[in-house]
């Protein structure tokens, strides 16, 4: 008769009692530890907290001036003026003298706004561009806005002006 010899032995049955209490004891320390009450934030007396706003925010609030750039023309403002191609606003000292009146002129409301609401807000150039553009074009708008006094310019990327109508197209 052939006795065959355990490779293992047995492993005594594993009680997760222990285990549990462990646990047990460990949430409750979290739950007691853990304070509901609202924290106070103490500012100090010379400290300004930054204010947070959403481009849209800045656009419908008239803070912003936007300018698009696409590839066979840019436009100004909210109500898309037409300015010019991109090679007059490289080559045609008339356009980019009419975007600069345009951005001085949106700056200055931006101004008189503060003036009359007793607010603090700088004017702020949005550039939005199609991803295509070359960068000596998008440089020249902001060689514009600095001229005009823009401190703060921010950009964003246009794929295409059809963009929401394909991307609907596709869903279906």
């Amino acid at each position: 008769m052939r006795r065959v010899r355990k490779k293992f032995e047995d492993t005594a049955t594993l009680s997760i009692t222990s285990l549990l209490d462990v646990l047990t004891i460990v949430l409750v320390f979290l739950i007691k530890n853990v304070s509901m009450e609202a924290q106070k934030i103490t500012v100090p007396a010379n400290m300004t907290l930054p204010v947070s706003i959403t481009n849209q925010e800045l656009i419908e609030n008239g803070l912003t001036v936007l300018i698009q750039v696409y590839e066979d023309k840019v436009l100004v403002g909210t109500d898309n003026l037409k300015a010019g191609s991109l090679q007059d606003l490289v080559e045609n000292q008339k356009t980019r003298t009419v975007i600069s009146e345009y951005m001085k002129n949106e700056a200055t409301q931006v101004e008189k706004r503060n003036e009359r609401l007793g607010t603090i807000f700088q004017p702020c150039l949005l550039i939005q561009a199609h991803d295509k553009i070359l960068c000596q074009f998008i440089t020249e708008v902001v060689k514009i806005g600095a001229g005009a006094g823009f401190a703060n310019i921010y950009f964003s990327t246009l794929q295409n002006q059809t963009w929401l109508q394909e991307s609907a197209v596709r869903l279906q």
